[in-house]
């Protein structure tokens, strides 16, 4: 056996250095998604944790147009029973002012309708258990990457390992 060596003293070290202050900013890349990605699943999760909360504990409120609604039907048959033209007269003012009213909650109600439902789509329950599926999944790809990222490294270093033994090898001749 020769103490003869293709490689340089200190030249293994150097390389090993190199490797790693080559992959240093990938692996810190790929970490930092991952811590990234917790703390986007983290967030997602005390939101859908609030969001359970509240609709839990919100009491159930009647709509006001269901009774108004009756309340104009009512008056319209009212009318219908008046004979004498003044109490007619007034009967017709009462349930035109209640006909208003209920009309005025009516658009009222259809903007709140649709304003509660697009508060659903984007932060109700539903929406931000979609959200926490979402999290949860960027964050198993955030897992996948950084471990790609790791084999990556190892594979270089299995390389340098072969490079090292096969310069440091006896010569075969």
């Amino acid at each position: 056996m020769s103490d003869q060596s293709d490689l340089a003293p200190g030249e293994a070290d150097q390389l090993g250095q190199t490797l790693e202050l080559r992959f240093a900013p990938h692996l810190e890349a790929a970490t930092t998604a991952v811590r990234e990605a917790e703390q986007r699943l983290a967030t997602a999760q005390q939101e859908l944790e609030r969001a359970v909360e509240a609709a839990e504990s919100t009491p159930y409120r009647s709509d006001p147009r269901v009774f108004m609604r009756d309340s104009v039907a009512e008056e319209v048959d009212a009318l219908s029973r008046k004979t004498a033209p003044k109490k007619a007269r007034a009967s017709y003012r009462f349930l035109l002012d209640r006909a208003v009213e209920l009309a005025a909650a009516e658009v009222q109600g259809h903007h709140d309708d649709e304003t509660t439902a697009e508060h659903e789509r984007e932060h109700g329950v539903d929406a931000l258990r979609d959200a926490v599926a979402r999290a949860q999944a960027t964050l198993e790809a955030a897992h996948e990457t950084e471990a790609r990222v790791r084999g990556a490294r190892d594979q270089a270093r299995a390389g340098l390992a072969l490079l090292v033994e096969t310069l440091t090898a006896a010569p075969q001749g």
